[in-house]
């Protein structure tokens, strides 16, 4: 990650958001997408709060106590149908 930017707004130029706030209404097929570019990326230990963030904010779900562990769930419920986190 960079100073400039946060996780959650890098995530919303990958996806072509116009605001950070669309993120959050992906379609299935883009939700799947962003899963797959999550995946990818090698989180730091330094990066926990970024990553919980975006996990919170993307499903509502608490907070994990590694970078890691935040990014598994945030790519395992991105990956799920819409059911999953705050879009019940």
């Amino acid at each position: 990650m960079t100073a400039e930017q946060s996780l959650l707004d890098l995530m919303s130029i990958q996806m072509g958001c116009m605001y950070l706030s669309d993120l959050r209404f992906l379609s299935p097929e883009q939700r799947r997408y962003l899963a797959q570019s999550l995946e990818r990326l090698t989180p730091r230990k330094e990066d926990t709060w970024e990553w919980n963030d975006a996990l919170d904010y993307l499903t509502g779900e608490p907070p994990e106590d590694t970078a890691q562990a935040a990014k598994d769930r945030l790519v395992h419920l991105l990956s799920q149908p819409c059911s999953a986190g705050i879009d019940k």
